[in-house]
């Protein structure tokens, strides 16, 4: 038969007709209770036991000590232990109980009112709400950030596109001009040769090696050789 520990709490996590078998991993969700404080009451026995006696201890396998349920309780508040009241007693005073403790023992603490569990449940759920709402807006911001990034990015690159693209298109058209000039003067050249008899050179390769060279070498379209 379950030890008195278990069917406390087994009587605090769902009714009668749909009772299971009480296991420790229950305590990790105050949701599995039917109220917060009774998965306080068990929580704060639990962990003064192990306080006194290792964290291997499991309560589930040993009676409830009426002296830790007083001490995990903060004594008869109400005029009533924790955990099992009526069912087990303890003949000593809260006082009594803290003067024959040791210095390794679990200090005595009052126990909590369920108004004041209900408060502090209340205010850790609007914390990790605060705490969503805040990661979700650092998330959207992130987003934004990064869209405006990608976006300035993607029109830095079409500039420079198009100024590589506007480049080209003007070294192209200074190279055709200079072309146009230089077949020009040779054309003149050649009229005079041909005249006199005498054989023009062939028609110079044009230099497409930049606008600057262009402009030199059209003032001079037959290095080393004089007109006639």
């Amino acid at each position: 038969m379950p030890h008195l520990y278990d069917l406390y709490g087994m009587a605090h996590t769902a009714s009668y007709k749909k009772a299971k078998a009480f296991s420790e991993s229950d305590l990790d969700d105050p949701n599995n209770f039917t109220n917060i404080s009774s998965h306080h009451k068990l929580v704060a026995y639990r962990d003064a036991e192990k306080a006194t006696k290792g964290d291997d201890f499991n309560p589930s396998q040993e009676p409830l000590d009426p002296e830790l349920v007083m001490i995990s309780g903060g004594g008869r508040p109400h005029g009533s232990i924790a955990i099992g009241d009526g069912i087990i007693s303890c003949p000593l005073t809260l006082p009594e109980i803290k003067a024959r403790q040791s210095s390794s023992c679990r200090e005595i603490t009052r126990r909590p009112r369920p108004f004041d569990l209900a408060i502090e449940a209340a205010i850790q759920k609007e914390r990790l709400a605060n705490h969503a709402a805040l990661e979700k807006e650092r998330l959207a911001n992130q987003a934004a950030l990064e869209k405006e990034r990608l976006a300035s990015q993607a029109a830095l690159q079409a500039a420079l596109d198009e100024r590589d693209h506007t480049t080209s298109r003007l070294i192209e058209e200074e190279r055709s001009r200079n072309e146009a000039g230089q077949r020009a003067l040779y054309e003149l050249f050649v009229g005079p040769c041909e005249k006199s008899g005498q054989v023009p050179p062939p028609m110079p390769v044009f230099s497409s090696i930049g606008t600057n060279n262009c402009r030199a070498a059209s003032h001079d379209p037959f290095p080393g050789v004089s007109p006639p």
